[in-house]
Parts: C-alpha cells; sequence; structure tokens
C-alpha cells in the first residue's frame, strides 16, 4: 500500500510538539450512558464530559481518558482519569467537596468581614491495580479584587525500601499564594513507620524564608499518620520525640472509658490515654495535648530514675553524667520515693495533687501545651486564611477521612 506524503503531513498535524492528539471531546453527556462506558456515576452526578487524548505520538497504544462528572448546577464533582502506556494502566479517582463559606475577622469587634471559600479534592491512584498514590488538597480563596489562595497537599505513597520494607512516604506542602507578592511555603517529607502508629521521620524540609525553618522542624508540625485517633497519635509522637528517650520509647496504648481517667502510665513502659468517646475531637486539642505531655512525662522521669540506679551500681557507663548532672540527682531520688509512695486520688485528692511526681508530671504536661499553643499562633499567623492544617479547628468530625484513608491498608 503506498501513503502519500499529504496523507502523513495530514496526520502529523493532529499532534502538537508532545505529541499529544485530541480524540474525543463529548459534552454534557447524560449520565445515564456511562454504563456503555464500563464505569459506574457517582452519586448526585446528573451530566459527564469524556475526553480522550493520544500521547507519545500513539494514540493507540498511549493514550489517557477523562470523565469529569457535574451534578444538576454544573459543578464538578467527581473526576476520572485512567492513563494507558501499552500494558501500563494508572487509574486515578478524584472528589470534589465544595466548602461552607468560612468568614474572617477583620477587626476585633467582628463588624467587618471576609468571606473565604473553600474546596477540598481527595484522589487516590492505583497502577495496574495497586494503589501507588494517595493525596489530598485543600484550597481557600479569599473574596476580594486582589484574593489570598491557601494550598494544603497531603500525597501518600509506598517508601520501596528494603530497609524499610512497611512504611510510607509522606509529603506535606503549605503554601500562600498572591499576584504581585512571594510565594510563602513548607514543604516537608517524612518517612512513616506502618509497624508503629504515629511514628515518623522528617527526611527532608524546604522553607521559603528562614522565618518558616522554625516551624516546619517542629515535632508538631506532622502529617496525617493513622487512619483512627489521628490527633492523639500525633501528638503522642510529638511529645516522645521531644523527650529524647535514651532507652527505649514508651509504648502507647488509647483507649475509650466513661471514667474521669483522662490518662496513666504503667511502670512497664506504657502510656495510656483516654479518649472518652468514639471521636477524638470530643475531647479539646489543647487538653488532650496536656494529658499526653504530663503521662510521657511520667515516662521520662521513670527512665531517669533506672539510669540513676545504674549509676548508683557503675552500671551505666558514663550515660547518666553525659546526660544528667549530679545537681540533678536529689529531684531523681525525690521523684522514685514519691513513685514508692504513692497517694491515689481516691485515698486523698490533695495528697496526690501535691505529691512531687504529679508535680513534675504536670509541668510537662503544661510544657507540651504552650508548645501546642505557640505552634498554633504561628500556624494561623503564617497561614491566616483557612490553610487546612491540623491546627485549624475542622467544621467536621476529624474522623470524616478514615473510610478515605483506610486505602492506606492495601499498602501492607
Amino acid at each position: 500500500m503506498t501513503i502519500s506524503i499529504k496523507s502523513i503531513k495530514t496526520v502529523i498535524s493532529n499532534f502538537n510538539s508532545k505529541g499529544a492528539v485530541l480524540l474525543r471531546k463529548d459534552q454534557a453527556q447524560n449520565v445515564s450512558q456511562i454504563a456503555k462506558e464500563g464505569l459506574k456515576a457517582p452519586q448526585g452526578s446528573k451530566t459527564y464530559d469524556a475526553v480522550r487524548v493520544g500521547r507519545n505520538y500513539s494514540p493507540e497504544r498511549c493514550y489517557t481518558d477523562i470523565y469529569t462528572f457535574k451534578n444538576e448546577s454544573g459543578e464538578i464533582i467527581n473526576r476520572y482519569i485512567k492513563k494507558v502506556d501499552d500494558e501500563k494502566v494508572a487509574d486515578t479517582h478524584k472528589g470534589f467537596f465544595i466548602l461552607e463559606n468560612w468568614e474572617k475577622d477583620l477587626d476585633e469587634f467582628g463588624d467587618k468581614v471576609m468571606q473565604i471559600f473553600g474546596k477540598r479534592v481527595r484522589s487516590y491512584t492505583r497502577e495496574n491495580g495497586k494503589i501507588s498514590k494517595i493525596t489530598e488538597d485543600f484550597f481557600a480563596k479569599t473574596d476580594e479584587n486582589k484574593p489570598f489562595l491557601t494550598h494544603f497537599k497531603r500525597e501518600t505513597s509506598p517508601a520501596h525500601s528494603i530497609d524499610y520494607p512497611k512504611a510510607n512516604i509522606e509529603n506535606i506542602q503549605l503554601e500562600e499564594r498572591r499576584n504581585g507578592q512571594k510565594t510563602k511555603f513548607i514543604k516537608n517529607k517524612y518517612l512513616v513507620d506502618l509497624y508503629n502508629p504515629g511514628s515518623s521521620r522528617l527526611l527532608e524540609t524546604k522553607v521559603s524564608s528562614p522565618e518558616l525553618e522554625k516551624v516546619s522542624q517542629n515535632t508538631y508540625f506532622l502529617p496525617y499518620v493513622s487512619n483512627k485517633h489521628k490527633f492523639a497519635y500525633r501528638m503522642l509522637n510529638a511529645c516522645i520525640a521531644d523527650a529524647h528517650f535514651l532507652f527505649i520509647e514508651p509504648d502507647v496504648s488509647l483507649f475509650k472509658s466513661a471514667s474521669k481517667t483522662a490518662g496513666y502510665f504503667s511502670h512497664n513502659g506504657e502510656v495510656h490515654i483516654n479518649l472518652k468517646s468514639s471521636k477524638d475531637l470530643m475531647r479539646p486539642r489543647i487538653s488532650l495535648t496536656e494529658t499526653i505531655g504530663h503521662e510521657v512525662g511520667h515516662a521520662k522521669w521513670d527512665e531517669k530514675t533506672i539510669l540513676y540506679e545504674f549509676y548508683k551500681f557503675h552500671m551505666d557507663d558514663g550515660d547518666f553524667l553525659r546526660h544528667y548532672s549530679e545537681s540533678e540527682i536529689p529531684d531523681i531520688k525525690y521523684y522514685k520515693y514519691s513513685v514508692d509512695n504513692y497517694v491515689s486520688p481516691i485515698d486523698n485528692a490533695e495528697g496526690y495533687h501535691n505529691q512531687f511526681c504529679e508535680k513534675v508530671a504536670r509541668k510537662e504536661g503544661t510544657k507540651a501545651a504552650k508548645k501546642y499553643d505557640d505552634m498554633d499562633v504561628m500556624i494561623n499567623k503564617e497561614f491566616p486564611n483557612l490553610h487546612g492544617f491540623q491546627f485549624y479547628d475542622p467544621n467536621i468530625e476529624e474522623d470524616d477521612l478514615q473510610g478515605f484513608m483506610t486505602l492506606l491498608q492495601t499498602l501492607k
């Protein structure tokens, strides 16, 4: 068969300089037709747009299908993207959620307010049937002539590491943009251990200014680390990291009880925190942080007493004096005496409150609560326009992501 030069030029002209060509563009199709495409219509969708783009100058072997679903108002609520490269297939599902308008007070009386519009986009990608990436984007835009756009992004993917076979890479990005101004951002990369909920290690950080360095490396600035009790695990991880345990970090146990006990430390090395309900946000975050700091403080002082006992019998290899001074010995001995002669709040409420071991633990709890509050203030000062980060009080239950993020379990 002979192909003319003219027909070759006609085919080539369909492609752009990057080897892409538009093969299909159907708009406002009724969702009743979507089953013919081999797809299921998302709840609330009324119409869909379908686009196919050929790629790499090989539209039969390399192409991308994009299905965009809209509600009856014409707003995008879902998008499905299928990318085919010969035998490699990547499917991405995106859900779009319009958030309720948020008002920012512009004066101390609340007489002047500014509307902020928010949108959350959640997506996950499968490559040949296996989840390779989970992403959440939070966009907020102020209602003014020159608006601020705040973007929070969290991206999770398998670490693919021989040393960490059960770990995820968590990328956190928080940025603020405005025309005519330099972009302000924090970008952190974490290694999250799936064997140990709440455990994460900062691998890399990038910031737009030296002032944000302190924020980005703060232990309380953490990624999503668990598919339940997220805030409690984050704060436990932060408080434990701040304590700099010399031996083994304490085990963590979260429980739910209607009792008045907020938490306790058992001297077998476990920190127990009572969430008191099915949702961890039922307790104020700063109160929960104070309890966690208090109980982790007990664990740290327990370690001090153990190391001191080794020091007394010359069995510490010099570790005690490398980390503590002799001037601290009286308090450590006093703490041990207080624990050995512990006063239960049931037997004597005043004696319980005044005993030395509880006094020092309360100081640790106060320190943790202050650090949380300081971090909250810094984040809100640097990114004031509904940034969507962990310190903003959500208008929905914190566990609303549980169903979505349980997809992480398929990575295990």
